[in-house]
């Protein structure tokens, strides 16, 4: 085991810096991250949110300290202490060139947005809360940040197997808003880890390797897709939407029978309609990330497999993805890149700074990265 709980900080000398797509970035040029993928028909409207799940037994529950504390655990950050909420040098670098921690939006030195809660927190001190100022483009709080290892020992290339972990809350105001000239606010990136302190060692969010969680086209619920660049196999931004029928896809492929379909944008994305997991305000809720990586073929790790699971709070977990055999991009082989990084981030590509909405928040706590799947709490 790497690390238990990240209480105090880590001076490793690693970096990151501001922008591109999905949030913020590395030594890479800034500007506005490009939408995933569209759906093979025009975006439907978003579905009013879903209604509160019917009882049934809870989750038995692991605390965060036991979950930390279980095999395999490679890291974990409970956003309990001040050290968790590093800044860096501040300005409008935060963070960069250290192993973990805060950067502000693109181009600002606003550290108001992404800020330590005492109040709302699923255990502990604190938690990490991001702000959504009523006007605000894209990059709306900036991003936190944090390496597998301090030490950058831990990453992931072919035929390897780990799980992230994380609790986050939603306000009503997030939920219930349809954010003008938004594709949908992202939740988090898993991507590459950086290499060492040199510019050309550090990764953006924004890489071939990523696995993104995010409320696509605001429909309401969690979906994902992979890659900012593409590979062999397909795009940059490809959705793991999969085909069902002639012409409908499942957008959340685990959910049983009466699925989580497109094709229930007009009737209703949630029960009895349909059966998506969506997000619902003020609770805390779990989600869990699996992925597994097969050998890699040129610029593709192929026959992976991503898995997202879902627990409502005090709730067994449920999956909602699970996704391949399927070719994950990998990147140039020379550049020998390996998942090692975890972004946390309401970045929300094309939303229109113009309109005015009311302010929302996100709350994000108990971040666990692991070598085994992770108990729910």
């Amino acid at each position: 085991m790497i690390s238990r709980h990240s209480k105090q900080f880590f001076a490793a000398a690693l970096g990151i810096a501001v922008a591109a797509c999905g949030g913020s970035g590395s030594n890479q040029a800034a500007g506005p991250g490009p939408a995933p993928a569209p759906a093979p028909a025009p975006a439907p409207s978003p579905s009013p949110s879903p209604a509160p799940a019917p009882g049934g037994p809870p989750s038995a529950g692991v605390s965060f300290a036991d979950r930390c504390a279980q095999s395999g655990v490679i890291r974990c950050i409970g956003f309990d202490s001040p050290s968790d909420f590093n800044t860096g040098t501040g300005g409008t670098n935060g963070a960069y060139q250290q192993n973990f921690g805060i950067v502000p939006p693109s181009g600002t030195s606003d550290y108001t947005r992404a800020v330590r809660d005492t109040t709302v927190k699923a255990s502990g001190d604190s938690s990490l809360r991001f702000t959504i100022p009523a006007n605000s483009g894209s990059d709306v709080a900036g991003a936190f940040f944090v390496n597998f290892s301090p030490d950058l020992s831990v990453q992931f290339g072919e035929n390897s197997e780990f799980y992230v972990q994380w609790r986050q809350r939603f306000s009503p105001e997030l939920v219930n808003t349809k954010f003008a000239g938004g594709g949908g606010w992202k939740q988090a990136i898993i991507g590459t880890g950086d290499k060492g302190t040199a510019l050309n060692q550090i990764y953006a969010s924004c890489t071939s390797l990523e696995t993104v969680v995010q409320n696509t086209y605001q429909r309401g619920f969690p979906q994902m897709y992979n890659s900012c660049s593409g590979s062999a196999s397909h795009g940059p931004y490809a959705p793991f939407e999969e085909p069902f029928g002639a012409y409908d896809f499942k957008l959340q492929n685990a959910r049983p029978s009466p699925y989580c379909l497109y094709s229930q944008s007009s009737t209703g994305y949630f029960p009895p309609n349909g059966n998506c997991v969506g997000y619902v305000a003020n609770e805390w809720f779990t989600f869990q990330v699996r992925i597994k990586t097969g050998p890699r073929v040129g610029n593709e790790w192929v026959n992976s497999y991503v898995t997202l699971w879902i627990a409502r709070e005090g709730k067994a977990s449920e999956m909602v993805i699970n996704w391949g055999p399927y070719n994950l991009s990998a990147g140039d082989p020379a550049e020998d890149q390996k998942y090692g990084k975890v972004w946390l981030l309401p970045y929300h590509t094309g939303k229109d700074a113009s309109v005015t909405n009311p302010t929302a928040y996100t709350w994000y706590d108990e971040l666990v990265i692991s070598r085994n799947k992770i108990a729910d709490p």
